[in-house]
């Protein structure tokens, strides 16, 4: 598989997902979708009544994004319950992991994989993905302990994520 490739790949998923996201701001600003988004707040309180045909309901606004990260754990748990609570804190700490896991390998691990063997390389864009592959380390090669290195960095990580998460 060439780079080019997977970066067309990527950009098409992007591109996807910004259409799929910019969908969902909109929907979600349907009068007639009310109740499917705003379900605890209608039963807690009597919703005002929108004119379904208002203009900024076809716009997308991400304010929505803002009010979302300002939000307590308290709040979350008054409006959405402990699932989305623990949900909530599965996907942040996963999030964290993933980072440190993205920055250790990229600067540690992906440069040893590609340098591994004495070859002349092409322009990254046309390489094959084979080049960022441990598969491109020699055998007995004394870089070998990179790897062994982000392991044992990301395992330390995750645990002390996993201390500071759950401390009394």
């Amino acid at each position: 598989m060439k780079v080019a490739a997977l970066l067309t790949s990527a950009g098409i998923n992007i591109g996807i997902r910004g259409a799929l996201f910019s969908l969902y701001l909109i929907l979600r600003k349907q009068p007639g979708n009310v109740s499917v988004y705003f379900g605890r707040k209608l039963a807690c309180r009597r919703a005002k009544h929108i004119d379904p045909f208002f203009l900024e309901s076809f716009v997308p606004s991400p304010s929505w994004i803002l009010k979302a990260w300002e939000t307590t754990e308290d709040e979350l748990l008054a409006v959405g319950g402990l699932d989305a609570v623990v949900f909530l804190r599965i996907v942040a700490f996963s999030i964290r992991i993933f980072s440190v896991a993205a920055v250790i390998c990229t600067f540690l691990v992906l440069p040893v994989n590609y340098y591994g063997h004495e070859r002349i390389h092409k322009e990254i864009p046309s390489e094959s993905l084979d080049a960022f592959t441990i598969k491109n380390v020699k055998e007995g090669s004394e870089w070998f302990w990179t790897h062994c290195l982000a392991l044992y960095i990301i395992t330390c990580s995750s645990c002390l994520l996993l201390y500071f998460e759950f401390k009394a």
